[in-house]
């Protein structure tokens, strides 16, 4: 009870009228922070009923109430009159044809924080009206195209993924603008209307994987796009395994062998802090430095100012020196197991992670 008093949201009252999964795992991370939610349902139930929602709901006070009618809309709004957020997650117009406008509520109550998550945004004259399952999202954004350079060198088909992509990038995103709305209210008395369409969430969490940008300089190139660019140019077939595409990606952002045979993913390239932090905890860091690994103090340098060739911290990085840490992370690792470098990676504060089953992953105890 004594940390249940210390959530962040203690005392922030949320009405919750989301349906599918964006809209209720908004409330749900709101919830779990410390917020007193109330999840609206109509009488029928919700839209989409899957045992999800037990979790989605979880910690959330449940009514069903009908928008439809006199008694069920002053309800809703009295519910309202006393919130701090709203959150809906219906086609842009739906709400306010149902009695709920955002505008003119925060017109009387400047203080309400409004929140829609709409499939599409509502300004997208030719989507904001369609019907915006998960499926629909992922392939409007090319979700289910050749996305991402592994699956180009591996020659693979479009992938279909089960997981809700869109809407996890989107929870995302949207809860963190609805907390610092919070903050910004308690400096300027005034609360906020936010729009996160859950596509463009999931092209905020994913386009990194499609765009393309035109006379790329030739050091901003990944060893993965090179090899791209060499077989293509040679009419060479894109076949490589899952093993033998470890040695395209960044030395921070591969899976290595672990001593139990399992494999172990480190991620986190492009930070320096935990580029140095993951070599440390390897033992590799000093070992680096006397090689002559550079390490530039002000990366926003013009390249020609470098004190060095690279550093940690630079994407990609140099074939020379990816190859060289690859090949000294790859040694160390086979020395303790999946687990233990789990254990290592995760009181060190590194982003990594064991390779691990979706039932292995359910029963962890590290959840």
């Amino acid at each position: 009870m004594d940390n249940l008093r210390h959530l962040p949201l203690l005392g922030v009252r949320v009405i919750d009228f989301g349906q599918q999964i964006a809209g209720p795992a908004v409330a749900m991370v709101l919830a779990d922070f410390g917020a007193t939610v109330i999840h609206i349902d109509p009488p029928s139930g919700p839209q989409w009923v899957h045992q999800a929602n037990a979790i989605l709901n979880r910690n959330k006070q449940c009514l069903n109430i009908d928008l439809k009618t006199v008694e069920g809309l002053d309800q809703a709004l009295q519910l309202i009159d006393q919130a701090d957020v709203v959150i809906e997650s219906f086609r842009p117009g739906v709400m306010q044809r149902l009695g709920i406008d955002f505008e003119r509520l925060r017109a009387v109550r400047p203080e309400l924080i409004t929140l829609s998550v709409p499939g599409f945004a509502s300004n997208d004259q030719l989507r904001s009206q369609w019907k915006a399952t998960e499926a629909v999202v992922a392939a409007t954004a090319g979700a289910y195209t050749d996305m991402g350079f592994n699956r180009v060198l591996m020659g693979l088909n479009p992938c279909f993924s089960p997981l809700p992509l869109a809407s996890s990038y989107t929870t995302t995103l949207a809860a963190s603008s609805v907390v610092l709305a919070l903050l910004a209210r308690e400096k300027s008395g005034y609360g906020d209307h936010i729009e996160v369409p859950v596509i463009a969430a999931m092209m905020e969490g994913l386009s990194y994987n499609s765009y393309q940008v035109a006379g790329l300089p030739e050091r901003y190139k990944t060893m993965r796009e090179m090899e791209i660019e060499r077989r293509r140019e040679n009419n060479i077939e894109f076949d490589l395994s899952y093993e033998e595409l470890q040695a395209y990606l960044d030395p921070f952002y591969r899976s290595y062998e672990c001593a139990d045979g399992r494999m172990f993913y480190v991620v986190c390239p492009s930070h320096r802090n935990h580029a140095r932090r993951c070599l440390q905890a390897l033992g590799l860091y000093e070992e680096l430095l006397a090689e002559g690994l550079p390490e530039v103090d002000n990366l926003h340098l013009p390249v020609s100012e470098w004190t060095g060739e690279t550093s940690l911290g630079v994407y990609p990085l140099p074939k020379k020196w990816a190859d060289i840490i690859a090949e000294k992370i790859k040694l160390v690792m086979l020395t303790k197991s999946s687990s233990e470098w789990g254990a290592i990676f995760g009181d060190s504060q590194i982003p990594g992670a064991p390779h691990r089953t979706t039932k292995e992953w359910v029963n962890s105890k590290a959840l």
